[in-house]
């Protein structure tokens, strides 16, 4: 006796899995996983490049095309505090009452918002009254002139403090070196590199370095490039 043939009336929606044949079935489920662990692994796959980079710009990409993973937490926390530091990073760098008042109008309750708000005030107070104006001398009085020698401008010392981030066999890879650090870590986003070939315990290695205003920006940078993976010498002396 023959067997007819089964036939399915469109729409196919759940019912039409259980209809196949148990081998079909089989497939399709394998399938479906297979596609899900693939979207799985593409997305710990993007993360990791996140982390890797470890920018703002590198997580609000992330988010932008995983809005739903299960990293984007992270994402956001991660992404929010780079901003945070680099916002920071500036406000110190200009040292005015205004840039200190920028930071707090774009994070009121920032990691630094209770110092920013102090040394605002700080630099606030420092501004200098201004100098009322001598009074005239009547056009009939004589006044001896006196010259006064002008006070010597006060010379601002920038402290000869340096960070070696590593030291490579050739100028050309120091400066690879460089343009990596520089985009991956936000704290070195203003400095400039210094690349010498000055022989270190007798080699002639080039070493990559960077200028450092205070001992308080050296801990901090040193700090954050540790953190990252990234090689920090501390040193006082070119």
């Amino acid at each position: 006796m023959n067997t007819p043939p089964m036939f399915f009336s469109p729409p196919c929606e759940r019912g039409c899995l259980k209809l196949l044949p148990a081998g079909f079935r089989k497939a399709a489920f394998v399938t479906a996983v297979l596609l899900a662990l693939a979207g799985c692994s593409k997305t710990d796959d993007a993360w990791q490049d996140a982390v890797r980079t470890d920018t703002p710009d590198a997580y609000e990409a992330f988010l932008e095309r995983n809005p739903a993973s299960k990293y984007a937490t992270q994402a956001r926390t991660r992404r929010d505090a780079l901003i945070d530091e680099r916002d920071w990073t500036v406000a110190r760098r200009e040292n005015s009452a205004a840039s200190y008042a920028k930071y707090l109008e774009v994070h009121p309750d920032g990691v630094w918002s209770g110092l920013a708000a102090q040394r605002r005030d700080q630099v606030a107070a420092e501004v200098p009254a201004p100098v009322a104006a001598p009074p005239v001398a009547p056009a009939a009085a004589t006044v001896a002139s006196t010259v006064v020698a002008a006070p010597k401008a006060a010379t601002l010392r920038t402290p000869n403090l340096y960070l070696q981030l590593g030291a490579f066999s050739s100028a050309s890879a120091a400066k690879r070196s460089w343009g990596s650090l520089q985009r991956s870590f936000v704290e070195l986003a203003e400095l400039a590199p210094i690349i010498d070939d000055t022989p270190l315990r007798g080699s002639s290695l080039y070493r990559l370095r960077v200028a450092v205003a205070s001992q308080e920006e050296v801990d901090r940078i040193c700090a954050a490039l540790v953190r990252g993976g990234a090689e920090c010498i501390k040193s006082k002396s070119r």
